[in-house]
């Protein structure tokens, strides 16, 4: 047992930095420049996530004053940069987002190395790498937008091209919304959480997948064409999901959604056959906590979430009776009411009711067809 667990603590270990290396990511690139827009070669750049304040790049501009760093994890940077003959540059709050490349310029102030000056650069708000469509969801989004079930699949269709299946109350934190990107078939969607594909590997489809908390997604974005070899290996939609981290401080949220049968109408068939309105009750409750491991995060960053539900639907009139919609009895298996029936859209009936309705049916088409021998 001690080899086994100590074999687990090894393996935890030695992957520790290969799943810090992987995930889905964006890209920044800018340039360097005097006040006059003469490019400055050689300048250092420091790249710095601002929420932790971990460095995470450096690199170096070339002759033309242009820098690239790719493969940056999701998030808000600072940027600094030094170069002899210069004051410091630095400018906060530059977003890099799932499959994007960030465009960025500086211009540097001729001083001393030791001034520091804020400066606030220009971002180019459009993506002009790639000729690839989509539409990138952040988490004040995800936040702000209804969500009945929290179920993050309902906001994929927000990006031109995408449709999917009206919200249904059943569908509570899985993967059962069927999205369909410029008409060609679910199948040929490819869905990434973390850059790991999550679709089921034998139909590839993102069905009864388990979903994580909308609040523990930091953002995702879902492009619909023209995106390259690198974001997919399918010819449909490919959504890209990152995860949220812990940062230098301690934040945590709780939250409960519920719907209850004293605050929702009545059915209109119920009222008409003098029926109370039956039990509907959700609860979805849970919350998140992140922060840092030891002192200023020098040990790393943590972030846990949860998310539970209870779901309680009463499926029959709550006097147990045997009602059709119009109030008289039905002889049509289909669109019988009962104990064990429901009037729902899309509900399917017991496996006796079917069979019946099937034989009665088979009946029917077996005559018509005698009938016009």
């Amino acid at each position: 047992m001690k080899r086994v667990l100590l074999s687990i603590f090894l393996s935890l270990c030695t992957c520790a930095p290969a799943l810090a290396q992987g995930g889905a990511t964006g890209a920044l690139a800018g340039v360097v420049e005097d006040a006059s827009g003469a490019a400055v070669p050689g300048a250092d750049v420091q790249i710095i996530e601002q929420s932790s304040g971990s460095r995470v790049r450096t690199v170096t501009t070339d002759e033309h004053g242009n820098f690239n760093a790719l493969l940056l994890p999701v998030g808000s940077y600072v940027i600094e940069v030094r170069a002899k003959g210069f004051s410091e540059a630095k400018t906060m709050g530059v977003a890099v987002r799932v499959t994007e490349t960030t465009q960025i310029k500086m211009a540097l102030q001729v001083g001393q190395l030791t001034q520091s000056v804020q400066v606030s650069s220009q971002v180019t708000a459009v993506e002009t790498n790639t000729a690839a469509t989509g539409e990138n969801i952040g988490s004040q989004t995800i936040t702000d937008l209804p969500l009945p079930t929290r179920n993050v699949q309902q906001l994929l269709t927000l990006s031109s091209g995408a449709s999917a299946d009206l919200t249904d109350a059943g569908q509570l934190g899985r993967g059962d919304i069927r999205m369909n990107v410029n008409g060609q078939r679910e199948g040929y969607n490819n869905v990434q959480i973390e850059g790991i594909s999550v679709s089921d590997y034998n139909v590839s489809e993102l069905t009864n997948t388990p979903l994580p908390s909308p609040d523990a997604i930091e953002e995702f974005k879902v492009q619909t064409s023209l995106y390259d070899a690198t974001q997919g290996r399918n010819g449909g939609g490919n959504v890209n999901a990152v995860l949220r981290s812990g940062t230098r401080d301690f934040h945590g949220s709780l939250f409960e959604y519920f719907r209850n049968n004293v605050l929702n109408a009545n059915d209109f068939f119920f009222n008409q056959n003098g029926a109370p309105r039956p039990a509907v009750r959700q609860n979805i409750f849970g919350g998140s906590l992140g922060g840092p491991i030891a002192h200023a995060g020098s040990q790393g960053f943590f972030f846990v979430n949860y998310q539970g539900t209870r779901h309680v639907h009463q499926r029959d009139f709550p006097d147990g009776s045997l009602r059709s919609l119009a109030g008289k009895p039905c002889d049509d298996a289909s669109t019988r009411l009962s104990g064990s029936g429901d009037a729902r859209p899309g509900h399917r009936e017991p496996a006796e009711f079917q069979e019946q309705s099937i034989r009665r049916r088979g009946r029917r088409l077996a005559n018509s067809f005698l009938a016009s021998d």
